[in-house]
């Protein structure tokens, strides 16, 4: 006789994590016979490295049909997890078993602890055979009978996340946290570093994370299930889940782990944008994007014959959205912008940009390389198909980034990787490949890397990063006043209260490369150049600027060394 929830519950509360995984193979043993004539290609269940068989008998019609789950698997311990679900979807109508938090039980069971990364994969596929089952029977009636309402307590809810301004932003003490910035420079004065745009430094806490991966339980990550692969796996997946959090994904599975932002633009244009842009298209874009955020679309747009169009510019480099709605007036395949511009440091209006879009069946892809380690996100409430950004500009590591797509858009992108962990199976002259995220992962991922970030998205979210916003708008202020009693300086872009912790500035005949010479003598580290942003600099008619940009860690006396420095640059360059 198959045991109640309850009764599974209370069984794996009393028991070690050994005795639990013994209490999976037991569970199996409850398995009621299932048929041989059911044993069919058509009720195989694809993702498990086991094999499965599911199917449901139904009593009644619609909706409030009753589903009783039949399956069977030749692995004991994958029959363990079968007794689970028919557990916990024991009693339920087709309604409630499609609006049921599964992983809810999963997560109170702790199941990741026993089971492979491989029966994770065929877990979530015996899952999503379950509500689809369920779905018909519900799409099976009238939309009006649907509309009744779920039962509460097995009703999936979704709760936005708030970032409060903290009370007390305490500069000093999140500045000692990062060791770069506390260890003197030859001559003995302090770095001033203002070039977090490129690269933000990495807190202690984030090198000691990466430290203890390294000395205490590195293993091969969704490889093996003895201990130090079953840790591995947790704090990787661990890291995941805090950050679809810390952006307000719906899941997990929405998070793909890749080199970065570049890679994960480069992932959407080759995986989503070959296969759904064609001859004739539209892509929309502005001419402030960063390289990563041009190119591409530029290179899609000349292979698939489509037209690349650019959305204007205010004077003042925000985007026109009178214009964007004209441009919107016909039909658009894509839109790709920027959350924050990593030149002029304008703050795009991204929830009013994905609204204009979805009107007019675009797909919006954004550019978070800049706007995710210093504003509040929500892809939610933004409603955006696809959000890249980079680890190393979040207080990370190197090396790893994240693309968020929402379920139906990776659904229909094409991995553009192909080998390990990325495969459902494969034969000798065809392969099917797994769910995302596993899909678009293909190898060894950047496992180090990616539980560093996580790490750094724990550390920014208990700074907050609406007070680190705050802190930065700031020492933009400071800047702005500073930088205007210097003649012949023009600053590029929107005024503070439209612009994050970036300003990009020329001074009349003053070469920025010159100018960071003399700042780096002072200790003071800026960024010169196009900043991968040349058909801006070319549009604004300079060859270069200089750049500051701003992170929690940086305070007003770096603005005023900043300043003090800069003013004797001037004075020299200018005799």
């Amino acid at each position: 006789m198959i045991p109640t929830l309850a009764e599974i519950f209370e069984e794996f509360n009393d028991l070690d994590a050994e005795d639990q995984s013994l209490f999976l193979l037991e569970l199996g043993d409850d398995l009621d016979e299932f048929p041989d004539s059911a044993r069919t290609d058509e009720n195989l269940v694809h993702g498990c490295q086991s094999q499965v068989w599911l199917t449901a008998c139904i009593s009644g019609s619609g909706p409030d049909s009753r589903m009783q789950l039949v399956a069977d698997s030749d692995s004991a311990i994958v029959r363990g997890l079968i007794v689970i679900l028919q557990a916990a979807y024991s009693g339920l109508t087709a309604r409630e078993i499609r609006d049921f938090d599964i992983q809810s039980v999963f997560r109170a069971l702790n199941l990741q602890q026993h089971i492979s990364p491989q029966r994770r994969n065929g877990l979530r596929g015996m899952v999503e055979r379950i509500n689809s089952i369920a779905a018909a029977q519900v799409a099976s009636c009238s939309s009006s009978v649907d509309s009744g309402p779920n039962v509460a307590e097995r009703s999936r809810t979704s709760v936005a996340v708030t970032l409060p301004v903290s009370a007390a932003f305490d500069v000093a003490h999140i500045r000692g946290q990062f060791p770069v910035l506390n260890r003197p420079l030859a001559g003995g004065i302090a770095p001033v570093y203002l070039d977090s745009g490129a690269s933000a430094q990495k807190p202690q806490a984030v090198i000691e994370k990466q430290r203890e991966v390294e000395e205490q339980y590195f293993a091969n990550a969704h490889r093996g299930t003895y201990q130090l692969g079953v840790r591995i796996d947790e704090e990787l997946e661990g890291a995941r889940s805090r950050i679809a959090s810390f952006i307000d994904a719906d899941s997990p599975d929405r998070i793909i782990f890749t080199p970065g932002t570049t890679a994960g633009l480069n992932y959407i244009a080759t995986g989503w944008g070959r296969r759904h842009v064609g001859p004739g298209d539209r892509i929309l874009t502005t001419i402030a994007e960063h390289h990563a955020n041009f190119v591409p679309w530029q290179q899609l747009a000349r292979e698939r014959q489509a037209q690349l169009q650019l959305i204007p510019l205010t004077d003042d480099g925000r985007i026109d959205l009178a214009a964007l709605d004209e441009l919107l007036s016909a039909p658009v395949r894509l839109i790709a912008v920027s959350g924050m511009s990593n030149m002029l440091g304008t703050i795009n209006p991204i929830a009013e940009i994905a609204q204009r879009a979805r009107a007019a069946g675009a797909c919006v892809v954004i550019d978070g390389a800049q706007s995710v380690p210093h504003l509040p996100v929500s892809v939610q409430q933004d409603d955006v198909d696809f959000l890249v950004f980079s680890g190393h500009k979040l207080y990370g590591p190197t090396g790893v980034g994240v693309l968020y797509g929402k379920a139906e858009r990776l659904d229909e992108m094409d991995p553009i990787f192909f080998g390990g962990h990325m495969i459902d199976r494969v034969g000798v002259s065809d392969s099917t490949w797994a769910k995302a995220p596993a899909k678009f992962e293909a190898g060894t991922a950047p496992i180090v890397q990616a539980i560093g970030l996580g790490e750094a998205v724990r550390w920014t979210e208990e700074v907050g990063l609406a007070a680190i916003h705050a802190h930065e708008q700031s020492l933009v202020r400071q800047v702005f006043e500073g930088l205007q009693q210097i003649a012949g300086l023009k600053i590029f872009g929107p005024g503070p209260e439209h612009r994050g912790g970036i300003v990009s500035f020329c001074i009349d005949g003053i070469h920025p490369e010159d100018l960071a010479a003399l700042l780096d003598e002072r200790g003071v580290f800026t960024r010169h150049g196009h900043h991968c942003t040349m058909p801006l600099h070319a549009a604004l008619q300079v060859t270069g600027t200089t750049r500051v940009s701003f992170a929690a860690y940086n305070t007003s006396t770096d603005v005023e060394q900043f300043l003090a420095a800069l003013q004797r640059a001037v004075s020299i360059l200018r005799r």
